[in-house]
């Protein structure tokens, strides 16, 4: 195909079509799933989709570094710039808080999201294009685009005001350390990360070992997370995207990224009200490589089966949940990949405060369903307490529903 290579962002593209490709495959194949992982752990207390989440991580924060640390690439100035020396703290966590709360009521995270479509699931395409029109509302509409970036930003700081660079845990160390190049610090903290979660969760092993789904899966993803940003940022990539950019009209969506899943479904709404190569991104094709690469496995695996909505209540709750995803990665500039990947690998602090709120929202919204599905007669102030004390913020002797029988009533002595 030689019209193929003497284009370069249609080199770029098929790259990124490869990785979105693996991406979808691998996940379908492991069930790795961000909101799963955090469902598991509430709901039956298994921590293996949450194992493979962070070994994932710990395989992209490792491949980060090393290949940062050897020159291949630079992530001070990526396309989201994830180490930006503004920190607007609240953004990251409010968006990551609404992100947890949406992905737990549209049925998944929006890895799960992209794998149920590609599996046949009706039910996520809604979801999925409910969180692109949010997400494009919120992009692409000024007032709205006026309100996430300086009203949400208002409580920032700028790590600049005392002489540093990058939010980056590494640039963060480095800033106040007194010997120690910045590049070593990157290298000692990305490594010290990475080695740290791998032996917490060799130590985990110990007690119940993981399955080969959920290595595989936390292995494969790291890696595919690792080859965005190789792909995109190597010499290689910089080279085919300054070519690009030297066309008469230039492609949107150019720089150094890796996978990410809430903007491109706005993209896409774009790319369909005027057709046009420029406006065929990175994200846009690799989200489609995730939906055909969990269905390629589908089929071979014979699990790929057409389903709707079975009540205009899940309907209602899918596009609740929609809505705050998209609003939720807007707001927190990336999603469980975005933020809890692709972003946590190069540990900004934003995305580490971002993953945290997906995880807390989560955790949240998945414990009230819970609650209010074995105790529907319990006091909301009772729920309250439950969480409290499940979020170790009060005793847990305070826990009302500590017993079978829940008392719906504090014990003497929980005021808090």
């Amino acid at each position: 195909m030689p019209l193929l290579f003497d284009n370069p962002w249609l080199t770029l593209l098929t790259g990124a079509a490869l990785i979105g490709l693996a991406f979808g495959a691998i996940a379908a194949a492991t069930r790795y799933c961000n909101m799963g992982a955090v469902s598991d752990w509430v709901l039956t207390g298994d921590p293996g989709r949450m194992r493979a989440w962070l070994l994932s991580i710990a395989v992209a924060v490792a491949g980060v570094a090393l290949l940062e640390a050897g020159g291949v690439f630079d992530l001070d100035q990526t396309r989201v710039n994830y180490r930006a020396a503004e920190f607007p703290w609240l953004r990251y966590l409010l968006g990551g808080l609404l992100f947890g709360v949406g992905m737990v009521l549209a049925g998944g995270c929006t890895t799960k999201t992209l794998v149920n479509i590609g599996q046949g699931d009706m039910k996520s395409l809604w979801a999925y294009a409910v969180v692109g029109v949010t997400a494009a509302g919120l992009l692409y509409w000024p007032e709205a685009r006026w309100f996430v970036d300086q009203t949400l930003a208002w409580p920032q700081l700028s790590f600049e005001a005392v002489s540093i660079g990058h939010q980056d845990l590494g640039a963060l160390l480095a800033g106040v350390s007194p010997s120690g190049s910045l590049e070593h610090w990157r290298l000692a903290t990305a490594l010290v990360v990475a080695a740290g979660l791998i032996v917490w969760l060799w130590r985990m092993d110990h007690a119940q070992r993981m399955r080969r789904a959920d290595v595989i899966g936390g292995l494969g993803i790291g890696l595919v997370i690792t080859a965005g940003w190789l792909w995109t940022g190597s010499p290689a990539g910089q080279s085919l995207m300054s070519e690009a950019a030297l066309a008469f009209d230039p492609p949107k969506g150019t720089g150094t990224q890796s996978l990410s899943f809430v903007a491109p479904a706005a993209e896409v709404l774009r790319l369909a009200e005027s057709p046009a190569l420029g406006l065929v991104t990175f994200g846009i094709v690799a989200m489609l490589g995730v939906i055909v690469g969990a269905g390629v496995w589908a089929v071979i695996r014979g699990h790929f089966r057409l389903q709707g909505f079975r009540a205009w209540s899940q309907f209602g709750t899918y596009s609740i949940g929609g809505l705050l995803m998209g609003a939720g990665g807007i707001i927190a500039m990336g999603c469980s990949v975005g933020q809890g990947l692709s972003g946590s690998s190069t540990l900004a602090l934003g995305s580490l405060i971002a993953l945290g709120g997906i995880v807390l929202g989560a955790f949240v919204t998945l414990k009230i369903m819970l609650y209010r599905a074995l105790y529907p007669e319990s006091r909301r102030r009772s729920l309250t307490c439950a969480l409290l004390a499940d979020l170790h913020l009060i005793p847990r002797r305070c826990h009302p529903f500590r017993d079978e029988v829940p008392s719906g009533e504090r014990p003497t002595g929980c005021s808090r």
